[in-house]
């Protein structure tokens, strides 16, 4: 018995402590975990260093290039050469066959290489360097794309919140309408056809509680996500829709702190320095070298004594490389170049008129979104007022079925209208703190 009592204990303590703990979030808490363990923020960190490899592979090729070479040779056939024949006492006008050369050699050597002028490899440097700038404004636009997509769900999972609160409200309503409209029927007061279609609209309400509740669920799988949390991981927002704070929306357009325009400006410099790359491959290059070089011979596999023979022997000097004629290709790529620099340069142009109207844009829905979200929160009080009224009316027997499921449907058509006007206006902030170079800017001061 007491073996099964520590059993069962051990047992409630593994479930116990195997379930996860659910981990609340306000807005600013799901950002800032977003922004320490999202998988796409990991990958730019992987991008970011491979970069940097490359930087430090361009800079390698500015320092001396050293490499050492040694090899062993076994002439086991020597090629034989015809030789006249009176040189070594024997018949004139025949040949004898001579072998020269050792069977074995041993040789090594020391090859130094440095280049002295290169205004390719200089404008090289340059150009990782321009795109490691690249990269990190790339980083950049992944914390700005994430914000908003954490803020932009976290928001969809309020408003649906909001709208199952509001939809299971009116389900209560119905089953209570329904619960008195049935004794009503039971005491031949009310027609079953009406109670059919009370029936029929509080299905149809339960079955948008269901949708909304799946598409719940799929925005806080999302958010999951984007916080890089375990499918299993209970999460709860810390905030409801009427007490989130409002975004802090700055009254000016800090064009220049715009990402996506910072990475064209970027994209631009790295054109001309391609140009540059090529105009380099007009010029000369020159080169220092040093060889020294060891060579040993015998003919017996012995790398010491009398019979084995080396020597060494080094040289060093200057390499130079003077381009003179290429079929004008070089001429034809740099053209090229400066075709694509300039549309770069009208890519710009059009970024910033797109940035100033998305501003404008943003600002003016702002406005708009901020009267709706009053207006409609009235009008959803007045149809809620109306609603309450009919029902009354219905019940006593005043209203017809068809004046209350019209009042039913403009209820949870205002619900709707305030529950999108709330999000349109999130949007529209998020919209305007991007477009006007704010949300860049706060990222980049943190």
């Amino acid at each position: 018995m007491k073996k099964l009592i520590l059993i069962l204990s051990i047992m409630s303590y593994i479930t116990s402590h195997g379930q996860s703990v659910k981990q609340k979030f306000t807005v600013r808490e799901a950002v800032e975990y977003a922004l320490l363990n999202n998988l796409n923020l990991s990958k730019t960190e992987i991008e970011k260093k491979i970069v940097q490899a490359q930087i430090a592979e361009i800079k390698g090729q500015a320092l001396p290039q050293i490499n050492l070479n040694t090899r062993l040779t076994d002439n086991f056939s020597l090629a034989e050469q015809q030789l006249p024949a009176e040189i070594v006492g024997g018949t004139p006008g025949t040949t004898v066959g001579v072998k020269f050369g050792n069977r074995y050699a041993l040789t090594g050597g020391l090859d130094v290489q440095q280049q002295l002028l290169n205004f390719t490899l200089f404008n090289s440097i340059k150009s990782v360097k321009a795109l490691q700038e690249l990269q990190e404004l790339q980083t950049l636009q992944t914390k700005e794309d994430l914000i908003i997509n954490v803020v932009q769900v976290y928001t969809q999972i309020q408003i649906r919140e909001k709208k199952i609160e509001l939809l299971q409200e009116n389900d209560h309503r119905s089953s209570n309408l329904i619960e008195l409209s049935e004794l009503k029927l039971k005491e031949g007061i009310m027609r079953k056809l009406d109670v059919n279609q009370l029936k029929v609209s509080q299905s149809n309400l339960n079955t948008e509680i269901e949708d909304t509740q799946y598409t719940q669920r799929e925005n806080i799988r999302m958010l999951k996500i984007l916080l890089n949390l375990p499918e299993d991981q209970e999460i709860e927002l810390s905030e409801k829709l009427e007490g989130s704070n409002k975004i802090t929306i700055q009254d000016e357009l800090t064009i220049e702190t715009n990402v996506d325009l910072m990475q064209t400006e970027k994209q631009i410099e790295l054109a001309n320095i391609d140009e540059k790359l090529v105009k380099a491959e007009f010029y000369p290059k020159l080169n220092a070298f040093f060889t020294y070089n060891y060579q040993g011979n015998a003919n017996e596999f012995k790398f010491s004594g009398p019979n084995y023979t080396d020597q060494f022997n080094g040289t060093w000097g200057l390499a130079a490389s003077v381009p003179l004629f290429d079929g004008f290709q070089k001429r034809k790529r740099l053209l090229q170049k400066e075709l694509a620099t300039e549309k770069l340069i009208t890519d710009k142009k059009l970024l910033e008129k797109n940035i100033k109207k998305e501003y404008k844009d943003a600002r003016e829905q702002i406005a708009v979104s901020e009267i709706q979200v009053k207006n409609q929160k009235e009008n959803m009080a007045l149809a809620d007022e109306n609603y309450n009224g009919v029902k009354l009316s219905f019940t006593e027997g005043i209203a017809a079925i068809t004046e209350l499921l019209d009042s039913e449907y403009a209820l949870r058509q205002a619900q709707s209208n305030y529950l999108n006007a709330q999000l349109q206006l999130r949007v529209s902030e998020l919209q305007l703190i991007k477009a006007s170079g704010q949300l860049s800017k706060l990222i980049t001061q943190n």
